[in-house]
């Protein structure tokens, strides 16, 4: 099914923070000969120390030779150096990064490049993939939405997976947000109440800013847009639909999304791991919104849900959820059960 260079077709899972990345990128990291990439941070939005950051701080022009050796065995160092923050630069079981000929390759083809921003993503992209033994990469956020153009321009052929939730879900769980939004308020408590809701009007900006780019992007013939209500609801029809895209095979261990080799993130609300597909995920924070915040986010974000397909009003997903809750000694059987696009959201999955 893959073309003769797959390594040059990387998948790249962009979108916000909270819309169940982890899940997505293991799923698909199940599929056979994909290598999971964590987040690199590599182009990030202005706020953020990013690799350009780094560049800039700690390594110089790239102009010389020396500069480009120092760069990358910073990039090895593992002492993440600011800018290299992500999870991607710890190479957590990489194994391959403790042999010191990859650090080599990736200088010699750093050094034959013009040692552009994308011909170093690519390097460092396409060596640890190949040189692990994989033919294609799935990377986890390895820019904001906002930075799609790039990777067209990097890649051509790529395949780029958007995701988004529903925006009640992702401020409920970035107001919650253990490294995040928590760590700030156990900092300044007498404010917790002003950082809270200054988080919640932040991510509905966020929501509106990625549906605005939804509608930029979405006529490109390597972009998708998929929704986590959608992979909870319906799993199989869903995964199946986004596997075509990809072009890579469907595997029915898709569907046991514990069997895969990454620990699960932990819920922002109730701090557990959930593996399996589990309706109820999608609506925990129906608990523990307040009346008014779920108008707000509503009423703000109504425009921006229609454009990326998410219609609360109808979505399977809560009908879902409620019988599993009535029920929970059959938790996680009826999303395997449903027939490939019954009761689906407006536009399906794609975007």
């Amino acid at each position: 099914m893959l073309d003769e260079t797959p390594i040059k077709k990387p998948i790249f899972l962009v979108g916000l923070h909270r819309t169940g990345s982890t899940l997505w990128h293991n799923v698909i990291a199940i599929a056979p000969n994909i290598m999971r990439l964590t987040e690199m941070r590599f182009l990030s939005q202005r706020r953020q120390r990013d690799f350009p950051y780094f560049l800039k701080t700690q390594v110089g022009n790239l102009r010389s030779d020396e500069n480009v050796d120092k760069m990358v065995k910073l990039c090895f160092s593992r002492t993440c150096p600011s800018g290299l923050d992500g999870a991607f630069w710890r190479f957590e079981n990489i194994g391959i990064v403790e042999k010191p000929e990859l650090a080599a390759t990736i200088s010699r083809r750093i050094k034959k490049s013009n040692r552009s921003l994308g011909e170093i993503f690519r390097a460092f992209v396409e060596e640890i993939t190949e040189c692990s033994g994989f033919t294609r990469a799935c990377v986890k956020f390895p820019v904001d939405v906002g930075h799609v153009p790039e990777l067209v321009e990097w890649y051509p052929e790529c395949k780029i997976v958007h995701l988004t939730r529903d925006p009640r879900a992702i401020a409920l769980s970035k107001t919650n947000d253990p490294s995040g939004t928590a760590l700030r308020v156990q900092k300044h408590p007498r404010l917790a109440w002003l950082i809270r809701k200054a988080m919640i009007l932040f991510e509905i900006v966020q929501y509106r800013w990625t549906a605005r780019l939804h509608a930029r992007f979405r006529q490109l013939k390597n972009y998708k847009l998929v929704r986590y209500e959608d992979l909870l609801a319906e799993p199989e029809g869903t995964l199946r639909e986004l596997c075509k895209f990809l072009e890579v095979d469907f595997v029915e261990d898709m569907l046991m999304p514990e069997k895969g080799r990454h620990e699960h993130q932990p819920s922002s609300l109730t701090g557990k791991r959930r593996q399996a597909f589990d309706p109820t995920a999608a609506l925990r924070w129906q608990m523990v919104i307040s009346k008014v915040d779920n108008w707000i986010i509503s009423f703000f974000s109504r425009k921006s849900m229609k454009l990326l397909g998410y219609n609360p009003g109808t979505h399977r997903i809560f009908e879902l959820a409620g019988m599993e809750r009535k029920q929970p000694e059959l938790q996680g059987t009826f999303s395997s059960n449903i027939p490939h696009g019954a009761n689906r959201s407006p536009k399906g999955s794609a975007g």
